[in-house]
Protein backbone atom coordinates (compact mmCIF):
# COMPACT_ATOMS: atom_id res chain seq x y z
CA UNK A 1 0.00 0.00 0.00
CA UNK A 2 1.20 3.33 -1.11
CA UNK A 3 -0.35 6.30 0.26
CA UNK A 4 -1.27 9.71 -0.34
CA UNK A 5 -2.67 12.54 1.71
CA UNK A 6 -5.17 15.32 0.16
CA UNK A 7 -5.67 18.81 1.47
CA UNK A 8 -8.88 20.43 1.07
CA UNK A 9 -8.76 23.98 -1.03
CA UNK A 10 -11.40 26.70 -0.97
CA UNK A 11 -14.68 25.77 -1.17
CA UNK A 12 -14.51 23.02 1.44
CA UNK A 13 -15.55 25.16 4.39
CA UNK A 14 -18.98 24.77 6.12
CA UNK A 15 -20.37 25.47 9.94
CA UNK A 16 -19.01 23.00 12.06
CA UNK A 17 -15.95 21.68 10.71
CA UNK A 18 -13.71 20.20 12.89
CA UNK A 19 -15.67 20.95 15.91
CA UNK A 20 -16.20 17.00 17.02
CA UNK A 21 -12.23 16.05 16.47
CA UNK A 22 -11.67 19.44 18.52
CA UNK A 23 -13.83 17.68 21.61
CA UNK A 24 -12.50 14.35 21.42
CA UNK A 25 -8.80 14.59 19.83
CA UNK A 26 -6.80 15.49 22.24
CA UNK A 27 -3.84 16.25 19.34
CA UNK A 28 -6.05 17.91 17.13
CA UNK A 29 -7.57 20.36 19.92
CA UNK A 30 -3.75 21.03 20.78
CA UNK A 31 -2.79 21.63 17.19
CA UNK A 32 -6.22 23.83 16.49
CA UNK A 33 -5.61 26.11 19.59
CA UNK A 34 -1.53 26.26 18.77
CA UNK A 35 -3.10 27.83 15.22
CA UNK A 36 -5.60 30.08 16.93
CA UNK A 37 -2.75 31.80 18.45
CA UNK A 38 -0.26 31.85 15.78
CA UNK A 39 -3.18 33.47 13.73
CA UNK A 40 -4.64 35.64 16.04
CA UNK A 41 -7.99 34.30 14.99
CA UNK A 42 -10.19 32.52 17.65
CA UNK A 43 -10.60 28.85 14.95
CA UNK A 44 -13.44 27.28 17.34
CA UNK A 45 -15.67 30.65 17.45
CA UNK A 46 -15.34 30.79 13.83
CA UNK A 47 -15.87 27.10 12.38
CA UNK A 48 -18.37 25.69 15.05
CA UNK A 49 -20.72 28.67 15.12
CA UNK A 50 -23.05 29.91 12.11
CA UNK A 51 -21.20 33.30 10.86
CA UNK A 52 -20.76 35.04 7.99
CA UNK A 53 -16.73 35.04 8.34
CA UNK A 54 -16.39 31.70 7.63
CA UNK A 55 -17.85 32.36 4.14
CA UNK A 56 -15.22 34.92 2.99
CA UNK A 57 -11.81 34.53 1.14
CA UNK A 58 -10.19 36.63 3.84
CA UNK A 59 -10.87 34.08 6.71
CA UNK A 60 -11.70 30.72 4.97
CA UNK A 61 -8.29 30.26 3.77
CA UNK A 62 -6.54 30.22 7.35
CA UNK A 63 -9.25 27.96 8.53
CA UNK A 64 -9.15 25.63 6.25
CA UNK A 65 -5.06 25.26 6.04
CA UNK A 66 -5.01 25.52 9.77
CA UNK A 67 -8.08 22.60 10.12
CA UNK A 68 -6.03 20.24 7.70
CA UNK A 69 -2.89 20.50 9.89
CA UNK A 70 -5.06 19.64 12.54
CA UNK A 71 -6.68 16.66 11.40
CA UNK A 72 -3.35 15.54 9.85
CA UNK A 73 -1.63 15.82 13.32
CA UNK A 74 -4.63 13.77 14.76
CA UNK A 75 -4.52 10.85 12.72
CA UNK A 76 -1.01 10.17 11.94
CA UNK A 77 -0.51 7.89 14.74
CA UNK A 78 -3.51 5.38 13.69
CA UNK A 79 -2.82 5.48 9.81
CA UNK A 80 -0.11 4.81 7.50
CA UNK A 81 2.68 6.80 6.72
CA UNK A 82 2.68 9.33 3.74
CA UNK A 83 4.25 8.56 0.90
CA UNK A 84 3.40 11.62 -1.09
CA UNK A 85 0.72 14.56 -0.11
CA UNK A 86 -1.36 16.70 -2.40
CA UNK A 87 -3.80 19.41 -1.79
CA UNK A 88 -5.72 21.51 -4.00
CA UNK A 89 -4.74 24.96 -4.72
CA UNK A 90 -5.01 26.49 -1.34
CA UNK A 91 -4.72 23.02 0.05
CA UNK A 92 -0.85 23.19 -1.01
CA UNK A 93 -0.48 25.15 2.11
CA UNK A 94 -1.60 22.13 4.31
CA UNK A 95 0.15 20.03 2.68
CA UNK A 96 3.56 22.06 2.90
CA UNK A 97 3.50 22.57 6.44
CA UNK A 98 2.11 18.66 6.97
CA UNK A 99 5.24 17.59 4.82
CA UNK A 100 8.08 19.89 6.17
CA UNK A 101 8.83 22.09 3.72
CA UNK A 102 7.34 24.64 6.04
CA UNK A 103 6.78 25.67 9.53
CA UNK A 104 3.25 25.78 10.76
CA UNK A 105 3.91 29.51 12.31
CA UNK A 106 5.53 30.21 8.41
CA UNK A 107 2.68 28.71 6.76
CA UNK A 108 -0.37 30.01 8.43
CA UNK A 109 1.32 33.45 8.63
CA UNK A 110 1.26 33.43 4.66
CA UNK A 111 -1.77 31.83 4.47
CA UNK A 112 -3.73 34.87 6.37
CA UNK A 113 -1.99 37.38 4.29
CA UNK A 114 -2.57 35.26 1.09
CA UNK A 115 -6.37 35.49 1.49
CA UNK A 116 -6.05 38.99 3.05
CA UNK A 117 -4.77 40.37 -0.33
CA UNK A 118 -6.77 37.74 -2.36
CA UNK A 119 -10.20 38.90 -0.73
CA UNK A 120 -8.81 42.40 -1.20
CA UNK A 121 -8.12 41.48 -5.42
CA UNK A 122 -11.41 40.47 -5.73
CA UNK A 123 -12.66 43.84 -4.31
CA UNK A 124 -10.56 45.75 -7.12
CA UNK A 125 -10.87 43.17 -10.02
CA UNK A 126 -14.14 41.67 -9.23
CA UNK A 127 -14.31 38.04 -10.94
CA UNK A 128 -16.28 34.69 -11.85
CA UNK A 129 -15.47 31.35 -11.44
CA UNK A 130 -17.89 28.09 -12.72
CA UNK A 131 -17.36 24.45 -12.68
CA UNK A 132 -18.00 22.80 -15.81
CA UNK A 133 -19.25 19.03 -15.88
CA UNK A 134 -18.62 16.27 -18.66
CA UNK A 135 -18.09 18.54 -21.10
CA UNK A 136 -15.42 18.07 -24.30
CA UNK A 137 -11.94 19.93 -24.61
CA UNK A 138 -12.74 21.24 -27.69
CA UNK A 139 -16.21 22.71 -26.30
CA UNK A 140 -14.38 24.00 -23.36
CA UNK A 141 -11.92 25.32 -26.05
CA UNK A 142 -14.60 26.84 -28.08
CA UNK A 143 -16.59 28.40 -25.16
CA UNK A 144 -13.21 30.32 -23.59
CA UNK A 145 -12.63 31.73 -27.44
CA UNK A 146 -16.19 32.75 -27.50
CA UNK A 147 -16.23 34.26 -23.79
CA UNK A 148 -12.54 36.30 -24.67
CA UNK A 149 -15.13 38.28 -27.10
CA UNK A 150 -16.80 39.84 -24.21
CA UNK A 151 -14.04 39.78 -21.67
CA UNK A 152 -11.10 37.39 -19.66
CA UNK A 153 -12.12 33.67 -19.19
CA UNK A 154 -9.73 30.64 -19.04
CA UNK A 155 -9.99 27.19 -17.90
CA UNK A 156 -8.39 28.15 -13.58
CA UNK A 157 -8.82 24.31 -12.61
CA UNK A 158 -8.21 21.20 -14.41
CA UNK A 159 -10.03 19.16 -11.54
CA UNK A 160 -10.42 15.57 -13.19
CA UNK A 161 -11.28 14.37 -16.97
CA UNK A 162 -14.90 15.05 -16.12
CA UNK A 163 -14.46 18.68 -14.55
CA UNK A 164 -12.89 22.16 -15.29
CA UNK A 165 -13.63 25.33 -13.74
CA UNK A 166 -14.05 28.33 -15.53
CA UNK A 167 -12.55 31.90 -14.19
CA UNK A 168 -12.38 35.63 -15.43
CA UNK A 169 -14.73 38.59 -15.56
CA UNK A 170 -18.53 37.98 -15.34
CA UNK A 171 -19.10 39.13 -18.96
CA UNK A 172 -16.87 36.39 -19.98
CA UNK A 173 -17.47 33.69 -17.45
CA UNK A 174 -21.26 34.20 -18.47
CA UNK A 175 -20.79 34.42 -22.37
CA UNK A 176 -18.41 30.93 -22.23
CA UNK A 177 -21.40 29.86 -19.67
CA UNK A 178 -23.79 30.20 -21.94
CA UNK A 179 -22.11 28.70 -25.15
CA UNK A 180 -21.58 25.55 -23.65
CA UNK A 181 -25.15 25.37 -22.28
CA UNK A 182 -26.39 25.87 -26.00
CA UNK A 183 -23.75 23.35 -27.84
CA UNK A 184 -25.68 20.42 -24.78
CA UNK A 185 -23.66 20.94 -21.97
CA UNK A 186 -26.14 20.27 -19.59
CA UNK A 187 -24.25 21.08 -15.92
CA UNK A 188 -22.24 24.41 -16.10
CA UNK A 189 -22.59 25.78 -12.31
CA UNK A 190 -22.14 29.18 -11.11
CA UNK A 191 -19.94 29.40 -7.71
CA UNK A 192 -20.16 31.49 -4.76
CA UNK A 193 -17.07 33.56 -5.11
CA UNK A 194 -16.51 37.06 -6.63
CA UNK A 195 -12.94 37.13 -7.79
CA UNK A 196 -11.52 34.96 -10.80
CA UNK A 197 -8.98 32.70 -9.02
CA UNK A 198 -5.82 31.11 -10.46
CA UNK A 199 -6.36 34.40 -13.84
CA UNK A 200 -4.29 37.74 -14.24
CA UNK A 201 -7.08 39.33 -12.33
CA UNK A 202 -5.43 37.88 -9.77
CA UNK A 203 -2.04 39.36 -10.52
CA UNK A 204 -2.34 42.63 -7.92
CA UNK A 205 -2.20 39.94 -5.27
CA UNK A 206 0.37 38.00 -6.37
CA UNK A 207 2.35 40.99 -6.60
CA UNK A 208 1.90 41.83 -2.59
CA UNK A 209 2.50 38.75 -2.02
CA UNK A 210 6.06 37.96 -3.49
CA UNK A 211 7.68 39.98 -0.46
CA UNK A 212 5.82 37.45 1.92
CA UNK A 213 7.69 34.84 0.35
CA UNK A 214 10.78 35.76 -0.21
CA UNK A 215 11.27 36.58 3.45
CA UNK A 216 9.82 32.78 4.15
CA UNK A 217 12.04 30.11 5.07
CA UNK A 218 11.62 26.83 3.33
CA UNK A 219 13.05 23.51 3.95
CA UNK A 220 13.48 20.12 1.72
CA UNK A 221 11.07 18.50 3.72
CA UNK A 222 10.17 14.40 5.01
CA UNK A 223 7.44 13.64 2.17
CA UNK A 224 7.30 15.18 -1.69
CA UNK A 225 4.43 17.68 -1.96
CA UNK A 226 3.00 17.93 -5.32
CA UNK A 227 2.78 20.82 -7.10
CA UNK A 228 -0.44 21.82 -8.92
CA UNK A 229 1.30 24.05 -11.15
CA UNK A 230 4.03 22.06 -12.45
CA UNK A 231 2.89 18.61 -11.95
CA UNK A 232 6.06 17.61 -10.30
CA UNK A 233 7.29 18.04 -6.29
CA UNK A 234 7.62 20.91 -5.22
CA UNK A 235 11.36 21.62 -4.10
CA UNK A 236 12.87 24.11 -1.81
CA UNK A 237 15.48 26.48 -4.01
CA UNK A 238 11.73 27.29 -6.28
CA UNK A 239 8.89 26.96 -3.89
CA UNK A 240 8.61 30.53 -3.50
CA UNK A 241 8.37 31.28 -6.99
CA UNK A 242 6.42 28.18 -7.54
CA UNK A 243 3.49 29.45 -4.93
CA UNK A 244 3.61 32.84 -6.40
CA UNK A 245 2.79 31.63 -9.85
CA UNK A 246 -0.14 29.45 -9.08
CA UNK A 247 -2.37 32.73 -7.73
CA UNK A 248 -2.24 33.35 -11.52
CA UNK A 249 -2.21 29.74 -13.04
CA UNK A 250 -4.22 27.04 -13.30
CA UNK A 251 -4.27 24.46 -11.25
CA UNK A 252 -3.75 20.85 -12.86
CA UNK A 253 -5.41 18.42 -9.91
CA UNK A 254 -5.98 15.52 -12.26
CA UNK A 255 -2.69 15.48 -13.63
CA UNK A 256 -0.79 15.52 -9.86
CA UNK A 257 -3.29 12.48 -9.33
CA UNK A 258 -2.48 10.56 -12.55
CA UNK A 259 1.60 11.02 -12.34
CA UNK A 260 0.97 9.72 -8.45
CA UNK A 261 -0.57 6.62 -9.73
CA UNK A 262 2.01 6.14 -12.11
CA UNK A 263 4.62 6.40 -9.33
CA UNK A 264 2.75 3.41 -7.31
CA UNK A 265 0.53 5.54 -5.38
CA UNK A 266 -2.20 3.36 -4.67
CA UNK A 267 -4.23 4.54 -1.76
CA UNK A 268 -5.79 8.44 -1.33
CA UNK A 269 -6.83 9.17 1.94
CA UNK A 270 -8.97 13.13 1.84
CA UNK A 271 -7.87 15.13 5.20
CA UNK A 272 -11.01 17.82 5.32
CA UNK A 273 -14.71 19.01 5.63
CA UNK A 274 -15.90 17.53 2.82
CA UNK A 275 -15.16 14.15 0.25
CA UNK A 276 -14.32 17.40 -2.60
CA UNK A 277 -11.33 15.57 -3.66
CA UNK A 278 -12.27 12.32 -2.94
CA UNK A 279 -14.75 12.77 -5.95
CA UNK A 280 -12.40 14.25 -7.91
CA UNK A 281 -9.62 11.03 -7.28
CA UNK A 282 -12.48 8.55 -8.40
CA UNK A 283 -13.25 10.10 -11.67
CA UNK A 284 -9.91 10.39 -12.52
CA UNK A 285 -8.58 6.84 -11.36
CA UNK A 286 -11.82 4.66 -10.79
CA UNK A 287 -10.04 1.76 -9.42
CA UNK A 288 -8.35 3.84 -6.73
CA UNK A 289 -8.60 3.25 -3.51
CA UNK A 290 -10.08 6.28 -2.01
CA UNK A 291 -11.29 7.68 1.90
CA UNK A 292 -12.14 10.60 3.35
CA UNK A 293 -11.57 11.73 7.03
CA UNK A 294 -13.47 14.76 8.30
CA UNK A 295 -14.03 13.94 11.92
CA UNK A 296 -13.63 10.56 14.73
CA UNK A 297 -16.12 8.76 13.45
CA UNK A 298 -14.65 8.71 9.60
CA UNK A 299 -11.13 8.29 11.00
CA UNK A 300 -12.66 5.12 12.59
CA UNK A 301 -13.93 3.73 9.57
CA UNK A 302 -10.78 4.57 7.69
CA UNK A 303 -8.35 2.99 10.16
CA UNK A 304 -10.96 -0.35 10.10
CA UNK A 305 -11.25 -0.56 6.80
CA UNK A 306 -7.80 0.06 6.07
CA UNK A 307 -6.85 -3.17 8.43
CA UNK A 308 -9.32 -5.25 7.08
CA UNK A 309 -7.79 -4.76 3.35
CA UNK A 310 -4.10 -4.64 4.51
CA UNK A 311 -4.04 -6.35 7.71
CA UNK A 312 -1.61 -3.93 10.00
CA UNK A 313 -2.11 -0.59 9.23
CA UNK A 314 1.41 0.54 10.36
Amino acid sequence: MQVAYLFSGQGAERTGMGAAFYQQNAQFKQAFDQASQILGIDLPQLCFTANQRLQTTAYAQPALVALNWAIYQAVQAELPPAQALLGLSLGEYGALIAGGQLSVVNGLTLVKARGRLMAQACQTNPGAMAVVLKARAEQIEAACVVGQQSGLVAVANYNSPQQVVLSGTTAGVTAASNYLREHGVKRVLPLAVSGAFHTPLMQSAATAFKPYLTQSRFATGMVPVWSNTTVAPFTATKLAATLNRQMVQPTHFAACVTELSNQGIDTFIELGPAPVLSRLVKQTLPTAKIYQIADPQTLAVTVTELEVAHGSNR
